[in-house]
Order: structure tokens, then C-alpha cells, then sequence
């Protein structure tokens, strides 16, 4: 999960995931390729699942989900290259991470807005078939529409706070208050 930042959709993912499992480890991308740092994305998530007794968050490596192992998903590269790089980080992921993990489900959450994301969740379907079934949950809509962390970047950045309130738990909408609204700038 990259979490740029951590939405009520996000949340619901999670607890969607762990009621349908035991444990649930949980990896925040640790790319400094977001909007959100690093260390702000991870204490979002963190807060945001706190109340989920069966949650391991980790955080990610240069083998999940980087620039390492799916240079597309940060350069949103398109066609051949982009299906081989996610096609080597799902095999990394399938061979390696959820043997060491016991990991036997791999949960996702709809894809309706990034091509890129979208074409990784396909992969995700094919390359872990008859290894680790693959679970793919609805996105949560609010007032028609998907929720979106690119839509709370949008708000953020025209200080829509009340519209933010709506769309992110509590611990987030405190994380932005605190370093976004425009009293602090």
C-alpha cells in the first residue's frame, strides 16, 4: 500500500483483509517518490489500523514494490516494460516474500483510476494463481465516486479541509491538518 495519504478506502481494504484472515501483514511502500514522505505515509497507516489487533504493518523494502523491482509504477511507463517490471516484482513477491511469511492471500483493492495499478492487479491475478489466491476488493464510493487518495491531494492543495474530513479516518485528517492547512504554511 502506498497510502499518498492513508483514506477512509484504504482503511476499509484493511479491515476488509483482516476479517477474512488470521494475520495480515500489511507493507507500506517505502519509496520517497510521493507526495508524501516516507515516515508521514507509514505513521498514517499505522494510526489508521491501530484498532486491528491482527495487523503487522512493515515497511516495505527495496523488494516490494520499488524502484527496484517496478520502476513503472513510478515512472507510469506504459506497454512491454511496464508488464515485465510488475511481472518481476509479483514473482519476487510469489517466490520469495510470502514463502518466508507464510503468506497465502494477497488482498487488492479495485483499481477504476491508474492504468498503471490496474495492469499490476492483473499480474497480481496471473502469476499467483495456484500460489496465492488473490483477493480483490471493491473500492468504497462516497457521494457516486471511488475514494481516491489523488483526490485528497486535490483538496489539499486548495485547503478543502471540510471535503478532506469526509474521505480520510481521524488520524489522518489530524496528520494534515497539522502540516497542510494554511495556517502552518
Amino acid at each position: 500500500m502506498n497510502a499518498n495519504p492513508f483514506t477512509l478506502g484504504h482503511r476499509h481494504l484493511v479491515e476488509q483483509a483482516a476479517s477474512q484472515c488470521d494475520w495480515l501483514h500489511l507493507f507500506v511502500v517505502r519509496e520517497d517518490a510521493s507526495f508524501f514522505p516516507f515516515c508521514a505515509r507509514l505513521e498514517m497507516v499505522r494510526a489508521g489500523v491501530a484498532h486491528l489487533r491482527n495487523v503487522t504493518v512493515h515497511e516495505g523494502s527495496q523488494y516490494i514494490i520499488s524502484r527496484a523491482t517496478f520502476p513503472a509504477y513510478f515512472l507510469k511507463e506504459s506497454g512491454k516494460v511496464q508488464q515485465a517490471w510488475s511481472e518481476i516484482d509479483v514473482l519476487i513477491f510469489r517466490n520469495y516474500i510470502a514463502p518466508a511469511l507464510g503468506i497465502t492471500h494477497r488482498f487488492i483493492g479495485s483499481e477504476p483510476f491508474c492504468a498503471v495499478t490496474h495492469q499490476y492487479n492483473q499480474t497480481l491475478h496471473a502469476l499467483l494463481a495456484g500460489s496465492v489466491t488473490v483477493v480483490e476488493i471493491p473500492r468504497i464510493k462516497m457521494m457516486g465516486s471511488a475514494i481516491s487518495a489523488s483526490e485528497v491531494r486535490r483538496l489539499l492543495k486548495t485547503q478543502q479541509f471540510s471535503r478532506i474530513r469526509d474521505i480520510v479516518p481521524e488520524s489522518t485528517f489530524a496528520h494534515l491538518e497539522m502540516h497542510y492547512s494554511a495556517e502552518v504554511a
